[in-house]
């Protein structure tokens, strides 16, 4: 059954309490305008999940209160329908697990990224199977066995597909949730069912949960007196970070940088403040990086640089793929359309919306609902369009390609060389880094902002 409400036998009181506060809170905040009836027949749906076999009489009570709930009046009416169906489930574990129900339908009605948070997911127990996994197609797909941890010594590889938790299937199943299901005590074992291409059949692994280091957000290095710093995650460092990066490296340099490449590749975003931050030292100050529209004033505003370029114009290359999403999406956009880095790589994953956490009662978790769209500087939405690089690499031939208007940025003699070094590479060489590395020299300084300064 999963995680649950915690088992303090949820009354009537209490019910109602988290009902309508998680209605009230989401039709204020969501980023479109949601009308309760809405939420609270999709909260109805919910409860399908636990609510039985087709023809059982609390199914027969369901169907009709969604019936009813159709021409309802009103917000108290129509929450008193959903809140009577919650109660016919018996105090304790059995009536925690409907309310969790009744609320993941409420948010399964917003949007994928809008969902319940229960306690134990804000309270991770220290112990995983260190594994950095993506939802690709559909399918939760393993990036990468972190290096000595509990799944690389059970023989997951990259590119395995997790088909199976514990008994559960993870199709559909929302990256976040799939996470919490890997977590446990400190060591036990999952039981993981995966799919691994060329494998003739489905294979069981049942990694040992243990503790997880997880990996620096920032590392960098230095190829002559270019810096090479990859930014896996936005924290309340990596502005500081960034800094220390940046004057490391000009140091062991032994003089001023000649370029700075920034591999967001697999960062899929983290604070807001961190990313407006980071962009913000890229750009002069006043510039805008993006713009937030939403239905709250602190959900409607624009993002700008207020440090201004720490780097002075210093070449730009940055590389991205298909897992570049939210927070780093809006640094990459900002960078390319004010001309200040070029951008290599994928097609990120457009995932131009914010989350805010709106807190439940009675220490029963959270929700957490897309409170605002992200606008790129052009006026551009960044949601399911995501930035197009400038040089785009093909995952399978491995060949780096202008894109279609980036002619200005790039000269044949410098897409010839790099095509010709790309090409030459051994196999399994990082093409995408070995042609940011060769660009950034030939990038200058930054070009004419193609969009309006504010």
């Amino acid at each position: 059954m999963g995680a649950m409400l915690p088992a303090a036998a949820a009354p009537r009181e209490q019910v109602e309490t988290t009902i309508t506060l998680a209605a009230a809170q989401v039709t204020e905040h969501y980023v479109d305008v949601v009308e309760p009836r809405s939420l609270f027949m999709h909260g109805l749906r919910g409860l399908g999940s636990v609510a039985g076999e087709p023809g059982s009489s609390r199914r027969r009570s369901l169907d009709a209160a969604m019936q009813a709930e159709a021409t309802a009046i009103g917000f108290k009416p129509q929450a008193d329908l959903l809140i009577a169906e919650i109660m016919r489930f018996r105090a304790g574990r059995e009536r925690d697990a409907a309310l969790a129900a009744a609320l993941r339908g409420m948010m399964a009605g917003l949007d994928p990224h809008s969902r319940l948070v229960l306690p134990a997911e804000m309270q991770p127990p220290p112990a995983s199977v260190g594994l950095e996994l993506t939802v690709k197609g559909g399918a939760l797909t393993v990036v990468r066995p972190l290096p000595g941890g509990p799944g690389e010594r059970a023989g997951l590889q990259a590119g395995d597909v997790l088909v199976g938790i514990d008994g559960r299937p993870t199709t559909g199943l929302p990256l976040p949730e799939a996470v919490a299901l890997l977590r446990g005590a400190l060591g036990t074992s999952p039981v993981l069912k995966v799919e691994r291409p060329g494998a003739p059949a489905p294979l069981t692994l049942r990694p040992v949960r243990g503790p997880v280091q997880a990996p620096p957000s920032l590392r960098w290095t230095l190829e002559g007196r270019v810096a090479v710093i990859k930014i896996s995650a936005f924290d309340g460092n990596t502005r500081t970070n960034l800094q220390s990066a940046l004057d490391a490296a000009a140091s062991r340099a032994g003089g001023p940088l000649e370029g700075l490449v920034l591999d967001m590749r697999g960062n899929a975003g983290g604070l807001l403040d961190a990313a407006e931050q980071l962009g913000g030292m890229m750009l002069p100050a006043g510039t805008e990086i993006a713009n937030l529209r939403g239905r709250t004033p602190a959900n409607a505003r624009r993002l700008v640089s207020r440090q201004g370029d720490v780097v002075s114009g210093l070449p730009i290359v940055m590389i991205v793929d298909s897992r570049t999403g939210a927070g780093a999406e809006i640094v990459a956009g900002a960078l390319q359309d004010h001309g200040r880095a070029l951008v290599v790589g994928q097609k990120t994953a457009g995932a131009g919306t914010i989350q805010t956490v709106l807190p439940l009662p009675e220490g029963q978790g959270a929700l957490i609902v897309t409170t605002a769209r992200v606008y790129r500087a052009t006026g551009a939405a960044l949601d399911g369009a995501g930035v197009a690089p400038d040089l785009v690499l093909d995952e399978e031939s491995g060949l780096l390609t202008p894109r279609s208007g980036s002619g200005s940025r790039l000269d044949a003699q410098t897409e010839s060389e790099v095509a010709g070094a790309v090409s030459a590479a051994p196999s399994g060489t990082d093409t995408a880094l070995l042609a940011a590395i060769k660009l950034v020299g030939s990038v200058g300084k930054p070009a004419t902002s193609k969009a309006a300064a504010p």
